[in-house]
């Protein structure tokens, strides 16, 4: 019984029944998130609403109470973000109706799905054996994922969710079959989730050459052209996407968001997109510490977590085992090419992620090819730090988590 405990704990070679004994725990863990969506208006999830609009054949959203975050146009609202989430969730709502359908529920087999995957690369990295507990524990409990899986009955979280799986797909095909076709899909998938993650076709091709120049594969031109056109498809998607709404394919409906406090103030002054916005994103993204507000004459009551967040390197601190990856030159630029590419467009956006709590979340657009690079560096980091890194992110997790469910 002791070596079935210790067979699991480790992943070492599981088998399907092993698998099983997983998904079921992972999905045990959630059932607090899954029934939070109830009591958090989680029927009211726009993108099972916009999956409604779409069964009617309109893009118009259906009339709800709330209509903060969305996009006023000629009248009418819409959903602003990209549409992929709402068609995943199409055929949810075709059977049970916009109102019965669970999206944290969804994201938790979305999860499942994504541990699956995180075990292949692993592997087919090959990893130490003895990281792999601890790195699965890392990037489930450890980073600004929990938040976003606990928090999926919002648009936001279960984009994330959404994303974080295509951003694995793109990986795990990489590593594997290598299909350039349907690495293209993935990446138009992503992109039509979040769309700086369009970036990740940097990626793909800086590994293309690389097994072109370095492993003299058979790379041809058509490979690269079928990457390229499969990626153009899903580009064309949200082009007539936004064509249909609002008549003009570039025009993303963003200025046209009903913004309310800090950020309609940010963007009155200074527009969606600004350079008065990197100073704050960048502190908020890599220096801003854990953060509980306080409150009262003597500023010693809790008032709740802040909700600005907290960094990547103070939340996830095992995460800096990145620098130390140990993988081909061409692959280790083509991966840092991509993260900071992506962490540029959000440096310079309106928003740092608010509402999110000890997560920068807007990293998870990049997380996942961060992660491989944590693998690939965590064997040259003590055994005793980065399993204590680890432990200390699922903590800092654990307190802020509970603060803010206390005390909001």
């Amino acid at each position: 019984m002791l070596q079935r405990v210790e067979k699991l704990s480790r992943f070492h070679s599981p088998t399907v029944s092993d698998w099983i004994i997983y998904f079921t725990a992972f999905v045990i863990v959630q059932i607090p998130a899954i029934i939070n969506f109830y009591y958090n208006g989680g029927s009211g999830n726009p993108y099972t609403l916009f999956a409604q609009s779409l069964l009617q054949g309109d893009f118009v959203l259906p009339p709800m109470k709330l209509h903060g975050d969305l996009i006023l146009f000629e009248n009418n609202y819409y959903l602003p973000y990209p549409p992929l989430p709402s068609l995943i969730l199409l055929p949810f709502v075709a059977v049970l109706g916009a109102a019965h359908v669970n999206t944290v529920a969804i994201a938790t087999v979305m999860a499942c799905i994504s541990l699956y995957l995180i075990y292949n690369i692993l592997v087919r990295l090959e990893i130490i054996q003895e990281h792999f507990n601890w790195l699965i524990l890392g990037v489930f409990f450890g980073t600004g994922y929990w938040f976003a899986i606990f928090t999926s009955h919002h648009v936001y979280a279960f984009a994330h969710i959404t994303s974080f799986l295509f951003q694995l797909l793109i990986i795990n095909e990489l590593l594997y079959k290598r299909r350039w076709w349907l690495i293209g899909v993935y990446i138009a998938c992503t992109f039509l989730t979040r769309q700086f993650t369009i970036f990740y076709f940097f990626f793909a091709a800086g590994y293309m050459w690389y097994l072109y120049k370095y492993r003299r594969e058979n790379i041809t031109l058509r490979d690269f052209i079928s990457l390229c056109a499969t990626v153009a498809v899903g580009v064309s998607v949200y082009l007539l996407y936004n064509y249909l709404r609002f008549g003009n394919p570039l025009d993303t409906g963003y200025s046209h968001i009903v913004y309310i406090g800090v950020l309609k103030e940010r963007v009155m002054q200074y527009g969606v997109f600004s350079p008065r916005y990197f100073l704050f994103n960048l502190y908020s993204v890599l220096i801003k510490g854990f953060n509980i507000q306080f409150e009262g004459n003597t500023l010693l009551n809790i008032k709740d977590m802040d909700l600005w967040g907290t960094s990547l390197l103070a939340a996830s601190p095992f995460l800096i085992a990145s620098i130390k990856a140990d993988w081909p030159k061409t692959l280790k630029i083509s991966a840092w090419v991509t993260i900071v590419a992506i962490l540029l467009g959000q440096l310079f956006y309106h928003n740092n992620g608010f509402h999110q709590i000890n997560t920068s979340r807007f990293a998870l657009d990049f997380l996942p090819l961060l992660i491989v690079l944590t693998a690939l560096g965590a064997r040259h980091i003590p055994k005793w730090l980065f399993r204590g890194m680890i432990g200390y992110a699922v903590l800092l997790n654990l307190i802020s988590f509970t603060i803010h469910f206390l005390y909001e």
